[in-house]
């Protein structure tokens, strides 16, 4: 009988001992080291929302204000602000255009920001809203010309409405600036004007005009082309220049066309030295214009500019650089003749990749 109630009681306190293991499932030692590790929430930094107002502009008779939302993380050291939002509103609230562009927190920084800029675009022929779009991350590449998005708005036939989807341009935005007001480069007729962009070539800039039709609310290419390049449907154009000499020391010579073809005639030698005048008089080149999404409205949160056109110095054309050297004009267009007057190839704009990939489309 004693063997029979040791049995039992043995069976008794191993169904207890199981019991107490599958209700705690863990041994305490365990259960307290899993409380005192950090949640996921606990580790997640503090976001904080911000608002920013620019304006009022006064477009078309009435008034307009660009609202930038915001994110912010205050315990960053970079990239600790980006936009979430860009809204144009009208006197009463109301919204005329929104754009949204993502985010996302990485080690406690923001993996990529957003930068939205808007100033009054004045011309001779009419009045509207010029905004630029930039986008910035870690770690970036260094290059010869920043690119961004720009954008104009203005009132056509009472309405508030977009030129055109944002246009991506690898250069810079030349425009007599006050503030954060832009003032075009001329007028074109009676109902345009012209807006200039500095572009990278690879060894040089050249200044590419476009086309502010007021009246009919378009961007365009300023210029109508006469030739047709050689290698492709597209034409070329002849544009003004803005170059920096950095010549060597040392004597050469380049080979001056009479034309920027090399059908044109036989090359003139010109010796070049450190005391040679030189002068950048024109330039020929091929440039890309591509129209974005008609309606000008982003399709992907993810990649807010994928509705965008850009416009940039094509792919692989045969860039031509007219000059005055001592007096003498010509043409020259080989990377030899472009190092001998002090415009080596530098930077993205190297042949072949003149027109690079972005972020955001």
């Amino acid at each position: 009988m004693r063997m029979a109630d040791l049995l039992l009681s043995t069976l008794l306190a191993m169904a207890v001992l199981s019991a107490a293991v599958a209700q705690g499932g863990q041994s305490p030692a365990t259960q307290q080291a899993a409380t005192q590790q950090p949640s996921t929430s606990a580790e997640a930094p503090r976001l904080e929302d911000a608002e920013q107002r620019l304006g009022p502009f006064q477009i078309g008779g009435r008034s307009f204000t660009v609202v930038l939302r915001k994110k912010r993380l205050p315990q960053a050291k970079e990239l600790a602000e980006t936009i979430v939002a860009m809204e144009i509103q009208d006197a009463t609230g109301t919204k005329q255009y929104r754009r949204s562009f993502p985010f996302r927190v990485v080690a406690r920084t923001f993996s990529e920001t957003w930068a939205v800029s808007a100033g009054i675009l004045t011309g001779t022929n009419g009045r509207g809203l010029l905004v630029s779009y930039d986008s910035y991350s870690e770690p970036s590449a260094p290059v010869e010309e920043p690119g961004a998005w720009w954008q104009v708005f203005g009132v056509v036939n009472g309405r508030f409405m977009p030129f055109s989807a944002p246009l991506y341009v690898q250069g810079t935005l030349l425009s007599h600036r006050t503030g954060s007001a832009y003032g075009t480069a001329r007028p074109l007729g009676k109902e345009a004007d012209a807006l200039e962009f500095r572009l990278w070539t690879g060894n040089f800039r050249l200044i590419f005009p476009v086309r502010v039709d007021w009246a009919q609310g378009k961007l365009m290419p300023a210029q109508r082309c006469a030739k047709r390049a050689a290698n492709g449907p597209r034409d070329v154009c002849q544009y003004n220049v803005v170059a920096q000499d950095n010549r060597s020391h040392a004597m050469t010579f380049v080979r001056l066309w009479p034309a920027a073809d090399e059908t044109s005639g036989k090359p003139e030698r010109v010796v070049v030295n450190e005391d040679s005048k030189v002068e950048f008089l024109a330039a020929q080149a091929q440039v890309d214009w591509r129209e974005g999404a008609a309606a000008g409205r982003p399709v992907s949160l993810e990649k807010p500019m994928n509705d965008s056109g850009r416009f940039g110095v094509a792919q692989n054309t045969d860039v031509w650089l007219k000059v005055r050297i001592d007096g003498k004009e010509g043409w020259i267009h080989t990377e030899e003749d472009f190092a001998a007057i002090g415009l080596p190839a530098v930077g993205q704009g190297l042949r072949g990749s003149r027109f690079p990939s972005t972020k955001g489309i």
